[in-house]
Order: structure tokens, then sequence, then C-alpha cells
């Protein structure tokens, strides 16, 4: 008889998690096809996360494809952000729709930045507004953070940064930047202003995927000839990182 044929699933758990991350493995892969499920089911996040590295490619796939959505919403929070992309990168569509609004907004941020844009608006559009509204903003944020690194400027999140908020330290100044997507300038200025003063920082950088407003560009001028280094600028993709490292240069000259 297959090993954990007509074991209670308790005791066959209990086995599972008292052994190896491979001979648990070996467990759950000689168990009757039927009794697979069952004990998916009984498994907790840290079981999950302890043995699904051990398991071969079609195992891993085949539990996988067994998890509730509860199961693999807490596996993906209790994942760090990279390993939960490649899982979910990896799992039918379906299984990642239904759980997408329940995923922390960096890892669907994310997810939207490495799939194709056909997938992205499939993702979106099952998402409730408010969570796409959050995931698109953060994608567009997590672009301009990367786009700001390529400008060989030290990029960071800290502590006491508001939300959507990232700190630039580029020749011995510190800048804070918000990006926001869908903003004309008015408020990504904000935004940046305000962090600025709470996080001492010496300028102020508003990152939008349109042109800044008229007035926001007369806005940052005035700001400047005052000895505020304010400053507003558009990115879309990598064709404009050259703008964007000129708005940073400029403002610390």
């Amino acid at each position: 008889m297959l090993p954990g044929g007509m074991m209670p699933i308790t005791q066959l758990i209990a086995m599972v998690r008292s052994t190896s991350p491979r001979q648990a493995v070996g467990l759950l892969a000689a168990m009757p096809a039927d009794r697979i499920p069952v004990a998916v089911a009984e498994l907790t996040t840290s079981d999950l996360v302890r043995l699904l590295p051990a398991a071969g490619d079609d195992l891993r796939s085949r539990l996988m494809g067994l998890l509730s959505t509860d199961q693999l919403a807490d596996l993906a929070r209790a994942m760090p952000t990279a390993e939960a992309v490649a899982m979910l990168n990896r799992l039918p569509a379906e299984q990642v729709h239904a759980v997408a609004d329940r995923l922390p907004q960096p890892t669907v941020a994310a997810l939207l930045t490495a799939m194709p844009a056909d997938r992205q608006a499939d993702l979106l559009s099952v998402m409730r507004p408010q969570q796409a509204q959050a995931a698109w903003a953060g994608t567009y944020q997590r672009e301009v953070a990367e786009a700001l690194a390529r400008a060989n400027a030290e990029v960071s999140i800290p502590a006491n940064a508001p939300p959507g908020i990232v700190l630039v330290q580029i020749f011995g100044w510190q800048i804070t930047v918000a990006a926001r997507r869908d903003d004309d300038g008015r408020v990504a200025v904000r935004d940046a202003e305000d962090a600025a003063y709470r996080m001492r920082a010496n300028a102020a950088l508003a990152v939008t995927d349109y042109q800044p407003a008229t007035d926001v560009l007369d806005y940052c001028d005035e700001a400047r000839r005052q000895g505020r280094p304010i400053s507003a600028v558009s990115w879309v993709d990598d064709r404009h990182d050259g703008f964007l490292k000129r708005a940073l240069v400029s403002l610390v000259h």
C-alpha cells in the first residue's frame, strides 16, 4: 500500500512536519491522487514555505494548483516580493485573479511590472477599482525609482517616508521624490514638498506621466527663487531617463 494511503490525515500531516522537507515532499508525492487535495488543505503557510522549494517542478505545480485562495494569499504575503512574483507568474491566470485583491500592494505592483501588457490589463480588470488604482500607481512609482537608480542616485524608502515617497541622495543632497500617475504635477508637487519638510530633505522633485501644468512649473520657479529647491518633470519610460537626471542635477546646482 502506498504511504499515506489509509493513514489518518492528522497523522500524515504530523509526519510531514516532523521530517525533512525532502522526505515530506516524498510522502506527499507517494500519496494516492485522491488523498493529496485533502492533505494540501491541511497545510499551513509555514508548511508551504518549507516544502515547496524542495518539490520538483511537476509536484510544485500540482500542489500550487490545489491551494485555496486563503492559502495562496497567505503564502504570497509571507514570501519576499520577488519570490512571490515569481510564484504567481507560474500560476494560471484564474488563480492569480482570485487572489489579486488580497495581495500586498508592492507585490501587485511588482507583478504588474513583470507581466506583458495584455496580462496587466486582464489583472487590473478583475480587481476592485480602488485596489487596481493603487496597484497601478505603485507600478509607476517602482518604475520611477528604478529610473532614478539608473541616474546613479542612491534611492531608499526610509521608515519615516510618507506613502509613495522615495528619498534620493545625489551629490550629497537629499531629495524627496513623489511619482504620481495620471497627474499634471499638482498632486506630486504638493506631496514631494510636504515630504521634504517632514523629512528635512534639501529639495523635492515631482514626477508625473503627464506634462506638468504651466502653473505648477511657475510655482516651482518661484519656490526656487525663494530658496526652496523644487522641480517637476514628466517621465513615462526609459526614453525619458535623461529628463529625470537633468531635473535632479538642476536641484543641486
